[in-house]
């Protein structure tokens, strides 16, 4: 692997690490449960723990052995309740932890964005000064590159593009 490859792989592992120093050891035990739940294995436990109720409520009843409960089952149901608020809560805990690793890579992206536009800008400009500056090259104006040789104003873009976000709620609250 080139050194720079091996740089940004680092800088990606760094990101990682970083994002994983912070996170405490009841989000990571929230992280291993949503993890668990997720998976099919854990939609057929849930399944058959809530058919095994039901059907062994039906033999209690049958067999005529008292029956944790009648249908419609409110104790099963109850559980399922907290259970589905427990798992949304997980989830939601979950989601956070994750947006904050996304938030961490899109500022760094943005980052490098911006440096990067800013680099290229100065290339240009020494390219053109180049340009200017060896007698072998014929000399002439070029707009475009004189244009491409200024860095962006992200203040003027932000403010184009709230202007154009602007435009379209108005289009889309008529």
């Amino acid at each position: 692997m080139a050194d720079h490859e091996e740089a940004t792989v680092d800088q990606l592992a760094k990101l990682y690490d970083r994002h994983d120093q912070r996170t405490t050891r009841v989000q990571r035990l929230a992280n291993r449960v949503t993890s668990a739940l997720g998976k099919p294995m854990a939609l057929v436990v849930i399944f058959g723990i809530a058919t095994a109720w039901i059907i062994g409520n039906y033999i209690a009843r049958a067999t005529g052995s008292t029956a944790l409960e009648e249908f419609p089952f409110p104790d099963l149901g109850f559980i399922a309740t907290i259970g589905a608020l427990l798992v949304a809560l997980l989830i939601l805990t979950t989601q956070r932890h994750e947006e904050e690793l996304a938030e961490s890579r899109a500022q760094l992206t943005l980052h490098i964005a911006m440096l990067s536009e800013r680099k290229i800008a100065k290339v240009i400009q020494l390219l053109e000064e180049q340009r200017r500056d060896n007698p072998m090259l014929p000399s002439r104006v070029d707009h475009e590159a004189a244009e491409m040789a200024q860095p962006s104003d992200h203040d003027s873009t932000l403010g184009m593009l709230d202007d154009v976000a602007d435009q379209r709620r108005s289009f889309t609250d008529e």
